[in-house]
């Protein structure tokens, strides 16, 4: 055999050996890595994607709409099948984003990146014919609010992914928020289009809820409340209107406000609950507990007059004054008139111990339990703490923090025959067409007796009193008003100049008592109570009584 002959046979024994080689490497992968491969493939092509289970809706207790999901179109991209060069400007141009950020995204070594969520179908369908190879699109839910800023404070805001973030939309997500489900996205071979497959895992809608808001009482307080800021040019205001009772919050707003279908940087400045978040001295309106006090231990003076001192009265490490000089004045004449130096006189009979144990027994220094995130307890020192100064102005409404919901509630418990409720805003839970009543507590801390000659009182203050400007014709109309300086903690001394001025009353005269509590901090161009915040409690009861009475007329007929 000649040595060409040798070669040959060398070569073929090597091609022999090699090609062995290779079918026992392509037998071990069928036999042995077949499993892997298939995950590969499938890895390569299928992508799990999650989709949003729709979020339950929110309405008002007369089954309006106030909060509610439309379907926007969402648009992502597979970075490993696109050409980055020719995208990204058509991309920028029609989705208002700057080509550093899509550069940024696009880079990543994915299969699967958002580009923009929750556009129109308008934008979808300009992006979708540019046939941009590797963009698709999917369905996704975006939450709206049809009345923008109306009930706002209430309903809260959700986030990009739909859980709520302030409000309802939080403090009731997990009912709201529905159950995701699943499914695969399938890319063909040259990476052309987007197949659903057959394989999904449907998605649960959330919960319903009903809401104790009215929508049109929500709107005149909105209203009213806002002409008065700008009216007085004030800082800010609440206003709170409840069943006194059940607790159900008819309306609740601040202002200023925001509109949760358009965040922008100073949305999330005015985001806060300031009618629960916000604590602040209460000034005269926190007479109405000497008020109940002294009816319930019989220390009304009763054929006695109550000397104040000709507005001014010497007390432990101050003077205490009143807004006018008053000389003699009756029991009923002191809350009539508002007298400082008269309650604090009628305090000293009562004692100071037991007059404390009668603001905790409103629910003052705790949380009302309303169903909404953030609300502050208020401050109350303990008695123990409390100095001889204390014993005359926390009466007339310093040296203890409150906020507007808990007055509320404690005005509640004079008109509704001695309860104290809690304050709710949802009614019930409705879950695929079945609703549940929402439960909520009330208790016994007063006498009826007590409550109802604490109610006629009140009911001559805006008759005859500091109230008059809260007064409606012909209506059993109650409330106080307030008028407190601000501390200002830079010089260490209640200002000159820092007002809030408040009013708390109740119609008495419904079916079923209203409670309407309005603040007004600041106001520039007058500091009392009944100039300021009297009138927004009268012109929304006016409004209530004829909306109230109006659809019941309607309903007997």
């Amino acid at each position: 055999m000649d040595k060409n002959s040798k070669r040959i046979d060398k070569v073929y024994l090597v091609f022999i050996f090699l090609f062995s080689l290779i079918v026992l490497k392509i037998t071990y992968l069928q036999l042995f890595k077949q499993d892997f491969f298939k995950r590969l493939a499938h890895g390569q092509h299928y992508k799990i994607v999650r989709i949003e289970g729709k979020r339950g809706n929110i309405f008002d207790n007369k089954g309006r709409i106030l909060a509610t999901g439309m379907n926007f179109y969402s648009i992502f991209a597979d970075p490993s099948s696109i050409k980055i060069n020719k995208i990204i400007e058509p991309l920028a141009v029609n989705l208002s984003l700057s080509e550093k950020f899509l550069k940024s995204r696009l880079e990543k070594k994915k299969k699967f990146v958002w580009i923009k969520r929750r556009v129109s179908w308008e934008i979808k369908e300009r992006i979708k014919s540019l046939q941009l190879k590797g963009v698709g699109f999917i369905r996704e839910e975006k939450r709206v609010y049809p009345q923008n800023h109306l009930a706002a404070s209430v309903l809260g805001i959700t986030d990009i992914d739909n859980k709520g973030l302030e409000g309802l939309e939080l403090y009731y997500n997990k009912y709201l928020r529905g159950k995701d489900g699943f499914v695969r996205v399938l890319q063909d071979s040259a990476a052309r289009q987007i197949i659903l497959s057959s394989q999904i895992i449907t998605p649960q809608r959330g919960d319903d809820i009903l809401s104790t808001i009215d929508a049109q009482i929500q709107y005149w307080t909105k209203t009213y409340l806002e002409e008065t800021i700008k009216k007085f040019d004030a800082k800010q205001g609440s206003v709170v209107v409840m069943d006194a009772s059940t607790g159900e919050i008819r309306a609740l707003a601040n202002y200023p406000s925001f509109n949760p279908n358009n965040l922008d940087s100073k949305s999330f400045e005015n985001i806060k609950n300031k009618a629960i978040c916000d604590m602040f001295e209460p000034g005269s309106v926190m007479k109405i507990i000497t008020l109940i006090a002294a009816i319930s231990e019989n220390k009304t003076f009763d054929n006695q007059k109550i000397f104040c001192e000709n507005g001014k009265l010497k007390i432990p490490g101050s003077i205490l004054h009143d807004w006018k000089p008053f000389g003699e004045l009756t029991f009923r004449e002191v809350f009539l008139n508002s007298s400082n130096i008269g309650i604090a006189k009628i305090v000293q009979a009562i004692t100071p111990k037991i007059y404390s144990t009668y603001i905790k027994k409103l629910g003052f220094g705790e949380i009302t339990g309303v169903d909404l995130k953030g609300e502050v307890p208020g401050s109350l020192k303990s008695f123990s703490k409390w100095s001889k100064t204390s014993n005359y102005i926390i009466p007339i409404g310093q040296e203890i923090g409150v906020n507007l919901l808990q007055l509320a509630r404690g005005f509640a418990v004079i008109v509704n025959g001695g309860y104290l409720v809690q304050p709710h805003l949802i009614s019930k839970i409705c879950s695929q067409g079945v609703c549940e009543t929402v439960p909520y507590k009330k208790k016994k801390v007063l006498s009826s007796l007590v409550a109802d000659k604490a109610k006629d009182i009140l009911i001559d203050v805006v008759f005859e009193g500091t109230g008059k400007r809260a007064g409606i014709e012909g209506r059993k109309i109650g409330g106080k008003t307030g008028t407190a300086q601000k501390y200002d903690p830079k010089i260490r001394k209640y200002s000159s100049s820092k007002y809030r001025a408040t009013f708390i009353g109740f119609i008495a005269d419904l079916n079923s008592p209203l409670v309407i509590a309005v603040t007004i901090d600041e106001p520039l161009k007058s500091n009392f109570g009944g100039v300021v915040a009297a009138p927004v409690f009268r012109n929304i009861a006016d409004k209530v009584i004829k909306y109230i009475e109006g659809e019941r007329f309607l309903v007997s007929q």
